[in-house]
């Protein structure tokens, strides 16, 4: 007889554990399964396994497809074992589990549970007791109503002979009045005992509930009092759910535009993030200064070439705007780097190609030579790669509506009139020149070269972008 056994693989993190071998290894012969026998099965795409177990007793192993297998525990698998996951399993405790000690807990925790029945016994007789005591105390509260109510019957015969007694009021007036001086008497008494208890009421009520009464003065006092502790209007107002909240009437954050304020978040930019994924978040993002940081790995690119992008950033606005229409506004970014790198650029709103300025003082060789191959515009998976300001390019120049002319050093001439040109040498040396006319350059640029012979062929050279 088998048992199912099945569920997710996961790890700590709770990620589920895809491609593990679950190997089951049998500990002893029974009907169904010799000894030392493997069975493996296979976890798929999201951790998932199952498999019907035979009965037996097996050590149970894993192992990815880049590690040695390694022990997890043991199960048993019982003819009567109901169907789970391989953790209910590993977890579950057979014979071997129960040692004495084990054993002797159990006992204990029999005598225990043996206690506690009778202590709950011995509760519930003690409750029928209470139950008993609170019916005779019903008994007597009916029997006392009972008596009240022949009281009241007292109370109106009383009644009836206090008219009576009236009637000779008239006979006894000197009684009356002797009554009636010691009646004022005990009224001047009981005057005096209810200012006694208003002053004693009244200090108290200041002493333990002050905040009380200024609340009974009304708004001045409470005003008044919120002065006294520096508070002001202030503390009747919301608080500003973050910087970039314009509700009227809400406290402003401590920090003004957030300067000065511990960060907290971090804008996090994967190993493909490009300088066109860095414009597009700052095209979306309000103004002001926050943590990056691009992780790498194989094949990663890089938002700012050659620069470990770990730092801050801080986003200007470049015209006047608000929170509603800042996405449409240009802006000014420049990043201070964990390496002491410090670069600028320029984020065009309807535009996600930029160029990084580097303003640090300690420029290396590197940097030079990134202004030298520095590109426009996308630079993977393009047929052409357009030069980039302050870029160096071969190309071959023709002047436009000009039979013959020259080109020297410093000359600036349009990018239209520059063609892509590769020279290809053949096997015996010969040099051969190749032109791509139906290209052109984008900007304009600089000749580093002199042709003082004048022509109307292509001339070329090397040119520097400058716009």
């Amino acid at each position: 007889m088998s048992v199912l056994i099945s569920g997710v693989l996961t790890d700590g993190a709770g990620l589920p554990m895809s491609g593990y071998h679950i190997i089951l290894k049998a500990r002893q012969n029974t009907s169904a399964v010799v000894m030392r026998t493997v069975a493996t099965v296979v976890t798929g795409p999201a951790g998932e396994y199952a498999f019907e177990a035979q009965t037996g007793r097996y050590d149970v192993y894993l192992r990815s497809c880049i590690e040695r297998e390694y022990c997890v525990g043991d199960i048993s698998v019982y003819d009567d074992s109901k169907p789970g996951t391989l953790n209910d399993f590993l977890t579950a405790l057979d014979e071997g589990d129960l040692k004495p000690d084990v054993v002797k807990r159990f006992e204990e925790l029999v005598v225990q549970a043996q206690q506690s029945a009778e202590a709950a016994a011995e509760s519930e007789r003690q409750a029928g007791q209470h139950a008993e005591a609170a019916a005779l105390i019903k008994e007597q509260v009916e029997t006392l109503a009972d008596n009240v109510q022949q009281n009241t019957n007292a109370v109106e015969e009383n009644t009836q002979r206090v008219e009576q007694l009236a009637s000779q009021v008239e006979d006894t007036a000197e009684e009356v009045r002797q009554n009636a001086e010691a009646a004022k008497q005990a009224a001047s008494d009981a005057e005096q005992a209810r200012d006694d208890i208003d002053v004693a009421l009244s200090a108290t009520l200041k002493t333990a509930n002050h905040l009380s009464e200024i609340a009974a003065e009304g708004e001045d006092a409470q005003q008044e009092s919120r002065d006294n502790l520096g508070l002001k209007s202030a503390a009747t107002m919301d608080v500003q759910t973050d910087i970039y909240n314009r509700t009227e009437g809400c406290v402003a954050l401590p920090g003004a535009f957030g300067y000065g304020a511990y960060p907290t978040q971090r804008k996090e930019f994967d190993k493909y993030a490009t300088s066109a994924t860095f414009a597009s978040w700052v095209q979306t993002t309000p103004p002001g200064r926050y943590l990056v940081v691009q992780y790498g790995g194989p094949y990663s690119k890089d938002i700012i070439e050659g620069v470990v992008f770990s730092g801050e950033v801080e986003i200007k606005m470049l015209e006047t705007a608000t929170h509603e229409n800042q996405n449409r506004r240009d802006k000014f970014v420049i990043f201070n780097g964990i390496n002491q790198d410090v670069y600028c650029c320029e984020v065009r709103a309807d535009s996600t190609n930029i160029r990084w300025t580097c303003l640090s003082q300690n420029l290396t060789a590197i940097d030079g030579a990134r202004w030298l191959y520095s590109i426009a515009g996308p630079w993977y998976d393009v047929p052409f790669r357009d030069v980039a300001v302050g870029g160096l390019t071969q190309a071959a120049y023709r002047a436009a509506n000009t039979d013959e002319y020259t080109i020297k050093r410093g000359d600036s001439v349009s990018g239209s009139t520059l063609i892509p040109c590769a020279v290809i040498v053949s096997n015996d040396g010969a040099p051969r020149y190749v032109l791509d006319t139906g290209r052109h350059f984008s900007g304009v640029y600089v000749s580093l070269g002199n042709s003082t012979q004048a022509t109307s062929d292509f001339i070329f050279g090397l040119f520097v972008r400058v716009a």
